[in-house]
């Protein structure tokens, strides 16, 4: 890998252009990150979820004994972590939990002879992980893996509901063997055995899970068409009862969608740089035309959306190479102005976003190396930035980072960075 051309840049003279002073004699809380705590090297994946219980459950896919395993550590309440747990063989995990501590797995297998299949294991809350089961419906190839093609399922997502209701959602396929990309999803209604798959939209990928109160599950994916811009889709089913018809929403990239407590659904996409939301209403089951949050003035370059279940969300996003700014929603559906978080001397890379039910946020940005954020208590303004790793000038470059908020309002971020261990460390707000 080449040197940097920047790695002399001064991290501390950074860190004070990104700063906004507070107001003078203003009271400002103060918040530090915890210890680093470290899982293993090169990860063949990694997810992170909390609960509302206030319990971290983060999962990888371990290089360590074959087949290769996927593990899950869990940080407790108060603070501790415990020895890692192994599911079973594969990679590419994702997580996700409900309030009341329910927990699920799902990831990618190979097998030889057949399609990339999906296998999940759930935690009941107070209980252990069940045996993995595999819920995709794979297709026997002969000759596959073969080292070098990705057949089958990619790009999974998970959902979780009170109760225990669970959504598993892929995209499937192989446009190099002439099998375009498919949305698929499995449905677990609280209490019950896990449905057939069923494929919702071909030509489609990128597909976000979240299920409604009434354990109405929403899918929302992109959709792409031959020419013109990509569509973003939903579709939705009953507890008990089949998919409906697929509804048009928007275009461009989906972020996120998120059912809430109130019985509307939110979804979050972008398209030329600008980021958009569309609302599907309760009380009249109709969609709104997407409203852009973000200004026309603005190009987004990278960004990020985390939605809550009261239906508030925060998006953070890179404005040319230096500047991070924010948008909110707050729960009654009013989006904010933009808010700029840091103006730097660095050149950025990508950020990420995450808020909780209370309305608690923290928007972070990365320079490749470093990694920075601020956080926002429900009904309070936008603290000073922190370094949860300091750019000091090595050259492993960053490869994937999560965050996630705790009911309590403390940060777990979760980054893997090349040829070190997979790390986790805790934003301590007061």
């Amino acid at each position: 890998m080449s040197i940097r051309k920047w790695a002399l840049i001064g991290v501390a003279a950074a860190l004070a252009a990104a700063l906004q002073a507070p107001a003078p004699g203003a009271t400002v809380a103060e918040d530090s990150w915890g210890p680093v705590h470290r899982f293993e090297r090169n990860p063949a994946g990694q997810s992170l979820t909390v609960d509302g219980r206030d319990v971290t459950t983060v999962a990888w896919g371990s290089q360590r004994g074959w087949p290769e395993p996927v593990k899950v550590a869990r940080r407790t309440a108060r603070g501790r972590w415990q020895a890692p747990v192994t599911l079973g063989a594969g990679y590419d995990p994702v997580v996700a939990a409900d309030a009341a501590g329910n927990v699920v797995a799902a990831w990618r297998r190979d097998r030889g002879g057949f399609t990339t299949g999906v296998w999940v294991s759930r935690k009941p809350a107070g209980h252990g992980w069940t045996t993995p089961v595999r819920i995709s419906r794979d297709k026997a190839v002969p000759g596959y893996p073969d080292g070098e093609s990705i057949y089958g399922a990619g790009n999974l997502d998970v959902a979780v509901r009170s109760g225990g209701a669970a959504l598993v959602t892929w995209e499937w396929g192989d446009p190099e063997r002439g099998v375009p990309y498919r949305v698929q999803a499995v449905y677990r209604p609280a209490g019950r055995a896990w449905s057939e798959v069923t494929t919702l939209s071909q030509g489609a990928g990128g597909a976000r899970a979240t299920i409604a109160p009434n354990g109405r599950a929403w899918v929302a994916y992109g959709r792409h068409p031959a020419t013109g811009p990509t569509r973003v889709m939903v579709r939705s089913r009953p507890a008990a009862g089949p998919w409906g018809a697929a509804e048009r929403i928007g275009s461009g990239s989906l972020g996120a969608v998120e059912a809430t407590g109130r019985g509307d659904v939110v979804a979050v996409f972008a398209r030329g740089g600008r980021v958009r939301t569309a609302v599907r209403h309760r009380t009249t089951g109709a969609w709104d035309a997407p409203t852009p949050v973000t200004p026309a003035s603005v190009r987004a370059r990278r960004w990020s959306v985390s939605l809550n279940a009261a239906g508030a969300a925060a998006v953070g996003y890179l404005v040319g190479q230096h500047r991070v700014d924010v948008v909110r929603r707050r729960s009654g559906g009013r989006w904010t102005e933009p808010r700029t978080l840091a103006d730097t001397s660095l050149r950025l890379s990508g950020t990420v976003a995450t808020i909780n039910r209370a309305g608690d946020a923290f928007v972070g940005w990365d320079n490749s190396y470093g990694i920075w954020g601020r956080y926002r208590a429900a009904g309070e303004g936008w603290r000073p930035a922190t370094a949860a790793q300091e750019d000091t000038g090595q050259v492993d470059v960053l490869e994937a980072t999560q965050a996630a908020l705790t009911p309590s309002g403390r940060v777990v971020l979760l980054w893997d960075q090349e040829a070190r261990p997979l790390r986790a460390r805790v934003l301590r707000t007061s």
